[in-house]
């Protein structure tokens, strides 16, 4: 009986499905993107053979860790320490891949016999050296980028030497390369330094003793066990809130469209629960019947869901360097959400629906029309009058497509903010002229410094300074950002001391008046970072959130915090005259090739982050809208199958097909635009919320502007119009002697 009264409207019953499956899409795809990091992670501890993992404390993330490379002889003296290698772990540049993964090893240590070689040689054969420097591929990297022994792979500007193919079983691994530690610390800009040390342990030794030893000992250090380090990684924690954010999108509107479809399967239905209530049928008996109906709906849903977002993750892993960063299978787990995810959006979808017809006394239920609502007189538009003869529905097909609005407004707010964080902090140099290291990410670009005196005495160029930038958790702030500078250079001219004094010396700060707020810092304040403790002797302000929710110390101090000695992240350049900007930018980049170069106000144009947030942005959004699209469509349709017998009788009455298809899609129309209007709001509201929130306000401020609300109209109108086409043209082929025969 269940199938049989789902399949009484067939449309309506697929539509829903298919919304369902997007939703568990997502919140599988999205879970196998966050498990694939987790093996990766759990890949660098545990498939070395490493006993512990030391880090620098406080670092946002292992690849942003700095740890003196000489400390390894001090932990190797350590009672219970058997060996000690450290280990290079970053992103870099290479082949149109902005994001690939590298990691740097001691040919002779123990930690890179994991990468077992299947084709060619290892690091530490005598043969790798020979023929420039070497690298070798992972089975799945190799595949992705055509490579073979023997050809020549690039990592950013520097070529390297494919001399041998590795496999792990790990996708992270089998999906990057390695190279020689040396050459992975010029890569990554951290000479003498390391991410890691992975330390073996004796036989016998106590781990958890030898742990505590070494955060002793080492007050800029801390230890994790290979079992735990994966868990204990912030950024982990970021990319699970990601995915489950996005994921409760889809899973909401979804569960908006269950409850749609199977409170209008009652609303129908309503003379037929009379009868069987009549015939003596419980009120339970009742209710576990509709529920089952929505549970079939949502686990057909949500097995179509897994299909396709086991399906996603396959197409998605065949782009070049994107395959490491997938799990090597799904993981039952994930699966087994989207599958919780579905049911639970049965029960909840169909709770209230059932609910409502387990109450239904007998007699009145009887005397319900099965269905047909008169439209509503005191609405003035025509439009607004139809759609509301079933307001539940209406309410619920406003709210689902409000919901994906809301997501385009508050993440376009979200992209639009980080575009004018970036590009403030850009023009916030004084500077004509931008740069950063060719194809790098933003969080990772490094410069020589030597290469910025020199451009800074290039024609055309009166002046050159670089600034670095780095990331830490203090307490009170799970992301805090440093900036070093010069104290006399001309960039930080441009931060306004509102109390305090300027920044004179090293083991100085200034501070952002937005952190100084949320941390509850004053000047004269000590504020540590990392092992060194900093006397705040100002309070600055630049109107950019990203700089005023952060703190600025001298160029070599950050420096030395970050490992990265005589290493800038982005640098500004002085022109002699304005108008000679295209042919500095020219004779720079053809002098530099590892630098890129722009001007201060198109600086954002051509950063590899923003351009990736904006794809992910649209395809989060596009996510949405089929969601709430086929929300649309399924009411449409519906709408359009209650009112056959009046469309008939409005074809019989000479109304031309044109006339029937234009007030169906004005309907659609009407319902999209509500909806979008309300989901603009809401997204407003949200983002009002979120830039209050400390993390957030530290980091970037959501921005609105004209454009956006008009992109997110223009999507509404777009929703209406291709989610009413259908049924409006279904309607306006109605032959009116078969539509007044409609029952």
């Amino acid at each position: 009986m269940v199938v049989r009264n789902l399949l009484r409207r067939k449309m309506r019953t697929l539509l829903t499905i298919f919304g369902i499956a997007v939703g568990v899409a997502a919140v599988v795809a999205l879970g196998a993107l966050a498990e694939g990091f987790v093996e990766g992670y759990s890949a660098i501890a545990g498939g070395s053979g490493a006993d512990l993992l030391v880090v620098q404390d406080e670092a946002l993330d292992i690849v942003f860790s700095a740890v003196d490379q000489q400390v390894a002889e001090r932990v190797a003296a350590l009672p219970g320490v058997d060996r000690v290698t450290g280990m290079i772990y970053t992103y870099a540049a290479t082949e149109n891949t902005p994001y690939f993964i590298v990691y740097g090893y001691d040919p002779q240590g123990f930690a890179i016999d994991h990468f077992k070689i299947v084709d060619g040689h290892a690091l530490s054969s005598p043969d790798a050296t020979r023929g420039g420097k070497p690298v070798i591929l992972g089975r799945s990297a190799a595949e992705d980028f055509e490579k073979d022994i023997g050809d020549t792979f690039h990592v950013y500007e520097s070529a390297y030497r494919v001399v041998g193919i590795y496999e792990t079983g790990e996708p992270f691994e089998d999906g990057a390369a390695v190279i020689r530690l040396e050459d992975a610390q010029a890569v990554s800009g951290k000479p003498q330094q390391v991410n890691a040390f992975l330390l073996k342990l004796r036989p016998g030794a106590d781990v958890d003793q030898l742990r505590q030893r070494i955060e002793r000992r080492f007050e800029e250090l801390t230890a994790s066990t290979s079992a735990d380090f994966a868990q204990e990684q912030d950024m982990l924690q970021y990319v699970y809130v990601f995915s489950w954010s996005v994921s409760l999108i889809a899973v909401v509107i979804g569960g908006v469209g269950v409850m749609n479809t199977v409170l209008m399967s009652v609303f129908e239905r309503t003379r037929e629960f009379g009868v069987l209530r009549a015939v003596g049928w419980r009120p339970l008996r009742i209710l576990l019947m509709v529920l089952s109906e929505s549970l079939l709906i949502s686990l057909v849903g949500g097995a179509a869901g897994a299909l396709l977002g086991v399906a996603g993750v396959r197409a998605v892993g065949t782009v070049p360097g994107v395959s490491g960063f997938l799990p090597s299978r799904i993981p039952p787990s994930t699966l087994g959400q989207g599958f919780a995810v579905a049911l639970g959006l049965g029960v909840i979808g169909g709770a209230f629906p059932a609910w409502k017809a387990s109450r239904l006394l007998p007699a009145e239920a009887m005397r319900s029309e099965g269905g047909t609502v008169n439209a509503p007189q005191n609405v003035p538009s025509t439009a607004l009058r139809n759609v509301l003869r079933q307001p539940t529905r209406t309410v619920l097909t406003i709210i689902g497509i409000g919901i994906a609005l809301m997501a385009i407004v508050l993440l376009g707010a979200m992209g639009d903010g980080l575009v004018e964080t970036v590009g403030g902090m850009a023009g916030g140099l004084g500077a004509q002229l931008v740069g950063m290291e060719a194809g790098g990410s933003i969080d990772l670009s490094k410069i020589d410094q030597d290469v910025v005196q020199r451009i800074g005495t290039m024609p055309g160029v009166r002046a050159a300074e670089g600034f670095l930038t780095g990331y830490t958790s203090v307490e009170g702030l799970p992301f805090f950002v440093v900036f070093g500078y010069r104290p006399r250079g001309l960039a930080i001219r441009e931060y306004r001391i509102v109390e305090g004094e300027p920044l004179r010396t090293n083991r100085q700060m200034i501070i952002g008046r937005v952190a100084a707020e949320n941390l509850n810092l004053e000047v004269g304040d000590t504020m540590r970072l990392f092992d060194r403790a900093f006397r705040i002797v100002g309070i600055y302000e630049t109107g950019v959130s990203f700089q005023d929710g952060g703190g600025v110390v001298t160029l070599r101090d950050a420096q030395r915090l970050f490992g990265q000695p005589n290493k800038v992240s982005f640098f500004g350049v002085w022109l002699e005259d304005r108008d000679q900007a295209e042919a500095v930018i020219q004779r720079v980049e053809t002098r530099f090739p590892e630098v890129d170069l722009s001007r201060a106000s198109a600086f954002t144009e051509d950063v590899s982050d923003l351009q990736a947030m904006e794809g992910m942005t649209w395809g989060i959004s596009l996510m949405a809208l089929v969601v709430g699209g086929l929300g649309m469509m399924n009411t449409m349709v519906m709408s359009v199958f209650e009112r056959t017998r009046e469309i008939g009788v409005l074809r019989a009455l000479g109304w031309r097909r044109f006339r029937v298809l234009w007030m169906i899609l004005r309907e659609s129309v009407s319902l999209t635009l509500l909806g979008g209007l309300g989901g603009s709001l809401v997204g407003v509201l949200l983002g009002v919320l979120l830039n209050n929130v400390p993390l957030i306000e530290g980091w970037m401020q959501m921005r609105y502007s004209v454009g956006l609300f008009a992109q997110a109209f223009g999507t509404a109108l777009a929703l209406g119009i291709v989610g009413g086409l259908y049924p409006a043209w279904w309607a306006a082929n109605l032959r009116p002697v078969e539509a007044l025969r409609y029952e």
